[in-house]
């Protein structure tokens, strides 16, 4: 039980930095130029897995990739912390909605038009746009996970840049825009269900298809 509690609080912290980089993307994506902001957003981002991978909190996302390596325990600590996740990505999500600044100014009219977006996105389409991003944060947990330091945050921004800049789904982020736009419904429940097992997807691929090109390249000539 003690070790559920504090990965259920690593990942409400986990969950707080994904929602402040959400934050930090929305009100840089509402700045007139409207071909700065999309782009700047993209690499401010970034800031949330920044902070979860050199803090260690605990995010699914970044996590789930590893469950092959991992014995079947390992599925109650995701399971803590993605509910971690869900709670500090709401938290933050219903402060802005709260604060009418943001409410009513360009952030929550983008968090908003975001929600309504992803509410009339084909769940198919929303499902392979969250095994792309699951690769790529996948790809960018794992290099900071081997190289740490200023190469391995570069190995974070990049990636995760990239995946916004493409607009592929993360659950956890969307968690973020549903609640600082109010705008939960049946249709954005079923997005999280469906781009949290897409993002699932994409990492274990992407670990496996790793993990067996590492056994072949370690393995000695016959």
């Amino acid at each position: 039980m003690k070790r559920f509690i504090r990965i259920l609080l690593l990942g409400i912290l986990a969950g707080v930095a994904i929602a402040l980089g959400g934050l930090a993307s929305l009100a840089a994506k509402s700045l007139p130029d409207t071909t700065l902001g999309p782009i700047l957003g993209a690499f401010i981002f970034p800031t949330g897995l920044i902070t979860v991978c050199v803090i260690g909190f605990f995010l699914y996302t970044g996590k789930i990739g590893y469950a092959i390596d991992e014995k079947p325990k390992y599925l109650l600590d995701l399971l803590a912390g993605y509910i971690g996740n869900f709670i500090g990505a709401e938290f933050i999500g219903y402060i802005c909605y709260a604060i009418p600044t943001f409410r009513n100014g360009s952030i929550g009219a983008l968090a908003y038009n975001y929600s309504s977006t992803k509410a009339e996105t084909p769940l198919l389409t929303s499902f392979l746009l969250a095994i792309i991003c699951g690769m790529f944060v996948f790809i960018a947990v794992d290099i900071y996970k081997r190289k740490g330091g200023v190469l391995g945050a570069i190995g974070i921004l990049l990636p995760t840049a990239a995946f916004v800049l493409i607009g592929a789904e993360h659950c956890i982020a969307n968690m973020f825009y549903f609640s600082a736009a109010n705008a939960w419904n049946l249709n954005l429940a079923l997005n999280i269900l469906v781009v949290t097992i897409g993002n699932s997807l994409g990492a274990l691929i992407l670990r496996g298809l790793i993990k067996g090109a590492e056994k072949l390249i370690d393995k000695p000539n016959s």
